[in-house]
């Protein structure tokens, strides 16, 4: 049991292969651009990602293409609308995915025939091709215009010199290939495309037969994705996917011909405004009428039966008449439950637990079938039990060639190992190189211990028996790091609470097998129950997936979002969410290289994950244009707009969840705008749309307001004069200043305190709206700030208000020494500027540094509060001043996000030169040079010593620091409504040191009251998860609210209370349980759902304080229901 972990890894991490499946792929042509994606997906390894070992069949035109499918000699085929034709021959197809969402089927003729409308094909020749498997496109257009032409039913590779030769008038052709030959002969040509006549079908799709979309559902998704991957990878590396099918393809086409084509098939594919491989069934359904109009078809397409996905819903899952009968044979499934492989698949007071066992719980329910999950306590006696045929299913196994003596593996895989380390918070270990001379505990008798031997002889190893006392180890202290599964290790921080602990990736550079993907497993033989799963598996939704990973898998628990059956149901059936930007407004969004970046991206890429759905980006030019794709229905959604009345006629607003300032740029010799209205008539630029447009216009009729186009070009203008200032949001402003005029333009003020942004989305799209909503809810405060800082690096001049004054000083200072020393004739502004000088220098706290930390510069205000003369700063490191109450790891935060080039800002305790102490809130800037080198940085702060020291009265015990009872009442109500509404798990604790009385009565009461300290200390260590609190409730009363996983788990850490105040060993002759100071504590741990009143939880745990201490004293008792 205690090596069930790493005893798996002892055989997965010596997977050389997998289960990979053999396919064919039957192009429809000859090795060119048009198959790119195919290629990259086999080059790249997108194919064996999934399991599968493809072959790409160049087309052979003595065989019908589509037929090679439906005969499964190829499992998958490329072919265009055509597919159409023989669904309605009742041909056994089934349509993958369009990739090209226009068909590239043109006529095409010499210039001099004077081809150029439907009439002129009239008694034409033709050049056609044998089989109508191609060119469907060009024969629906001969039969809507009833054109009368010979169609020569042979095609050659060089058909294109028959036309130039005017053997023939026409030929059909692809809209990526011939023009570039004629033009290549020197050949002027006109074209004819059918979608030019109300003909616009879909072009070349990906299909398969129904034998495999019943038989391997699983393995077509596979296909798809990997696919849709490898396209999507060759059009935005298309030079590199030139060179490959040069160098691997033999294509016959030369360089410039595969990169004309590369940029036909581009616009053929429309990815910028429909989701590579997205299939309408509204565009479906009137292409089949279409040619049901034309006399091509007879009857309405089934959707249900030529659509996969749809086909696969339809029809439910076809078990055959022996599979059936499998399940009426064995109505009880029995699977593997391990006792401690947390978080997958583990046993919690005689119940499986674990993201294996709620999976399997899935297939179960779409099954309609029972499980008996058979606890096994080692790795090694489950392997013999399903030999032995006394167990039917490991749900998470991987595979190598011994394992596949004895075990039939499925063609899917649900969960992939990745291999991480767990090291100290504090720890610069990185890499596995980093810890030679170090020390690294490992499970004992390890695969990972023979390699790491190996590969790493300077590493020092500590063998350990348990997957816990490895992790505890590093915890201590006793070891440097630990190797484990990434989302174990993060199970045991989590729910152990070691806060002191993080985790670190490791990379293929490592020489270990760091992704090890996991499948299910059955007795060899059992195909029966194999295929079951398959099919079953296939019916498990995308949503339900990532809802079981952020219950499981996903770090932060508390940002799970709830949804209703109804939003399930939309995000389930929702395949994309097309939404728009600004595309010109960094650092918030841009449009750079047909990638979306900015903060924007950042809240897009938060989106996808809580919500299981690919989000598309419609490509537009400016915001203009953006708005015009929302009035039109293009975009579904907006990350970021502001509400306005006009807006919210055509689209739901969320409430605003970021805000920044509205400020203004000028000049830099201009002076401080406090106000708008000062600025009389001038000329203030802002970009045309924008929300504030309207706002400024009624606020300030004087203002002469010019529309550009962005911000960019508003810049321009004020460094040319051209208008006074230009007016937007603070981190657009500054980012532009910053990067393009940083030495001529400034913010030279504020117009608006906060301008809100919020979600949009479509008006009669309510389940939408509410879905974005609760998301919005679900992501955290820090998680915004630290999102924000990661793109904000801006400084901006302000009025000389102390509360605001953070923002003033970094510019402004380098603007009036560089005025004072280059313009000393102006006597005036010299000694208004001086003024401003001393003013700031005596009442700002300002100081200056190197690039490494040393004081270059500190005001008279600064000096005073620190007690330093200026002599005794200047020269001296900026840690003179850090107050070792301060963690390191704020520090270390601190000069990571300078050092990049943004601001930090935050609280800070600091130490005055007579050991005393006070608290500022501070932000730091870096300063630039003109080639936007940091040469230093500037810190302005602001005084909130008496603030703190309020709060910390109002909530803190003043002897222990931790919490007080006040602030325990507030919480506790709190924490109880959230678990309510959450519906996870609370715990609340409350402790006694035993026999405290005698203590004090012997010892003293000074001794006493460091006793107390101790424990304060020993409980806030041990409470640094976000969701853990601390009290001091009375004198030597502790309590602690926590959210365990389980509520069966919170008996863990009242042990582990217990362990550490008692490990202290402080000595205590007259406690009559130990020679040391010991606690006896009271427990309650409920549900969410079953909690009760404040009053009742606090009872129930005094209560079971109360049972401890009348039963000995040092230990723990949970309160149970009667």
């Amino acid at each position: 049991m205690n090596k069930i972990f790493l005893s798996i890894i002892i055989l997965l991490t010596a997977i050389n292969s997998f289960a990979m499946q053999k396919v064919t792929l039957q192009l429809k042509w000859f090795h060119q651009f048009q198959f790119a994606g195919y290629y990259i997906a086999k080059e790249k390894g997108y194919y064996k990602d999934v399991g599968l070992d493809v072959t790409i069949k160049e087309r052979d035109l003595k065989y019908n293409n589509i037929k090679e499918v439906i005969n499964n000699k190829a499992q998958y085929g490329i072919a265009d609308s055509v597919l159409f034709l023989y669904k309605a021959r009742n041909e056994p197809i089934i349509t993958v995915a369009p990739i090209f969402q226009h068909s590239a089927n043109i006529l095409i003729s010499r210039k001099d025939r004077k081809i150029q409308t439907i009439e002129d094909l009239n008694n034409k020749k033709i050049i056609f091709y044998p089989n109508d498997a191609d060119g469907f496109s060009l024969l629906a257009l001969l039969k809507k215009f009833n054109v009368d032409a010979e169609l020569i039913r042979k095609r050659e590779k060089g058909d294109y010199k028959k036309v130039i030769n005017k053997q023939a008038d026409l030929m059909p052709a692809y809209l990526t290939n011939e023009p570039f030959l004629f033009k290549e002969a020197g050949v002027e040509t006109d074209i004819i495309n059918p979608m030019n006549y109300g003909l616009d079908i879909y072009g070349d799709m990906l299909f398969t037969n129904k034998n495999e979309a019943l038989n391997h559902p699983n393995r077509v998704k596979n296909f798809r994705e990997a696919s849709l991957k490898g396209w999507k990878y060759a059009l935005e590396n298309k030079e590199e996917t030139i060179q490959l099918i040069l160098e691997k393809y033999n294509s016959k086409k030369s360089i410039e011909h595969l990169r004309y084509e590369a940029k036909a098939i581009e616009s053929l594919i429309s990815k910028d405004l429909i989701p590579l491989g997205t299939m309408d069934k509204g565009r479906v359904q009137y292409i089949n009428n279409l040619y049901i109009k034309y006399g091509l078809m007879d009857s309405k397409l089934d959707v249900n039966d030529f659509i996969f996905e749809e086909y696969v819903n339809s029809k439910g899952i076809d078990l055959t008449n022996e599979e059936k009968q499998y399940l009426v044979d064995n109505p009880t499934i029995s699977v593997l439950n391990m006792e401690a492989f947390a978080p997958y698949n583990f046993n919690i007071s005689n119940q499986a637990k674990g993201y294996s066992i709620e999976y399997m719980k899935l297939l179960a329910n779409i099954l309609n079938i029972k499980l008996e999950f058979k606890t096994v306590e080692s790795w090694a006696k489950s392997l013999d039990m399903l030999k032995e045929g006394s167990l039917d299913i490991i749900p998470h196994i991987a595979i190598n060639e011994e394992r596949k003596k004895y075990i039939d593996y499925t063609d899917f895989t649900h969960i992939n190992f990745s291999i991480a380390l767990a090291v100290n918070k504090s720890s610069d270990i990185g890499t596995l190189e980093d810890l030679n001379g170090k020390t690294l505990s490992i499970l004992d008798n390890t695969f990972f211990e023979e390699i790491i031997r190996e590969k790493y002889p300077k590493i020092k190893l500590l063998t350990t028996k348990t997957i816990k006392e490895a992790i505890d180890a590093v915890s201590n202290g006793t070891a440097d790091a630990t190797i484990e599964n990434l989302s174990t290790l993060e199970y045991h921080i989590n729910n152990y609470w070691l806060s002191n602990l993080k985790t670190i990736k490791l990379n293929k550079d490592s020489g270990l097998v760091v992704n090890i993907p996991m499948y299910m497993g059955v007795k060899k033989g059992n195909n029966h129950l194999k295929s079951i799963l398959e099919k079953a598996n296939a019916f498990v939704k995308p949503n339900e997936i990532t809802k079981l990973k952020s219950e499981w898998l996903i770090k932060n628990l508390g940002e799970h979002v709830d949804f209703t059956k109804d939003e399930y149901e939309y995000l389930i059936d929702k395949k994309n969410i097309n939404y728009c930007i600004d595309p010109n407004w960094m650092p918030l969004d841009k449009i750079e290289e047909n990638k979306h970046i900015g903060l924007s991206s950042e809240y897009i890429k938060i989106f996808e994950e809580k919500l299981g759905v690919n989000f598309n980006l419609i490509k537009t030019d400016s915001w203009s244009s953006s708005l015009e794709s929302i009035k039109n229905e293009n975009c579904e959604l907006v990350p970021f707009i502001y509400r306005t009345k006009e807006r919210e006629k055509i689209l739901n607003i969320s409430k605003p969840y970021l805000s920044f300032p509205l400020v203004v740029a000028t000049k830099m010799k201009e002076p401080f705008i406090g106000d708008l209205k000062t600025l009389g008539k001038r000329k203030v630029s802002y970009v045309k749309d924008y929300a504030y447009k309207e706002v400024l216009k009624n606020s300030y009729p004087l203002i002469e307001f010019i529309e550009v186009s962005s911000i960019n070009e508003g810049l321009n203008m004020v460094q040319r004069n051209q208008v006074y200032a230009h007016i937007g949001l603070l981190p657009t402003i500054g980012y532009q200043i910053q990067k393009n005029f940083s030495n001529s333009l400034k913010i030279a003020g504020e117009v608006q305190d906060e301008w809100s942004l919020s979600v949009a989305t479509k008006k009669d799209n309510e389940l939408l709206s509410n879905i974005m909503k609760k998301v919005l809810t679900s992501i955290s405060e820090k998680k915004k700030e630290a999102l924000f800082n990661k793109y904000s690096s801006v400084t901006y001049e302000e009025s000389i208000d102390l509360k605001k004054i953070l923002f003033i000083v970094s510019f402004f200072l380098v603007v009036i020494v560089i005025v004072i020393y280059k313009n000393r004739q102006i006597n005036k502004l010299n000694i208004n500027m001086k003024k401003y000088i001393r003013i700031i220098d005596e009442h700002v706290l300002t100081s200056s540094t190197s690039e490494k930390g040393t004081i270059t510069q500190a005001s008279k205000a600064f000096c005073k509060i620190s007690g330093y003369e200026k002599n005794e700063l200047i020269g001296k490191n900026h840690n003179i001043i850090r107050h070792e109450d301060m963690p390191k790891e704020l520090f270390k935060e601190l000069w990571e996000t300078i050092s990049s080039g943004k601001i930090w800002k935050g609280e800070i305790k600091n130490k005055r030169k007579d050991g005393s102490f006070y608290w500022v809130e501070a932000k730091i800037s870096p300063i630039f040079n003109n080639k936007m080198e940091i040469t230093g940085y500037t810190s302005i702060r602001h005084d909130i010593t008496d603030k703190k020291r309020v709060e910390e009265l109002s909530i803190t015990d003043e002897l222990t620091g931790l919490y007080n009872r006040r602030h325990f009442n507030k919480v506790f109500e709190d924490e109880i409504n959230r678990a309510k509404r959450d519906g996870h798990a609370l715990a609340l604790m409350i402790f006694d040191v035993d026999c405290f009385k005698q203590y004090n009565d012997n010892y003293g009461h000074p001794k006493g009251d460091i006793v107390l300290k101790e424990i304060g200390k020993t409980i806030n260590s041990l409470t640094k998860r976000s969701s853990d609190y601390a009290f001091r409730i009375g004198g030597e009363e502790f309590a602690i609210i926590f959210t365990p996983h389980f509520k069966e788990t919170a008996t863990d850490f009242a042990a582990i209370i217990k362990k550490e105040i008692e490990s202290l060993q402080i000595e205590h002759r007259f406690n009559k349980a130990s020679n040391y100071i010991t606690v006896s504590i009271g427990l309650y741990s409920e549900n969410g759902n079953k909690l009760e009143d404040a009053e009742a939880i606090y009872n129930h745990t005094d209560d079971a304080l109360y049972k401890a201490k009348e039963s000995g004293r040092n230990k723990f008792v949970l309160y149970e229901k009667k």
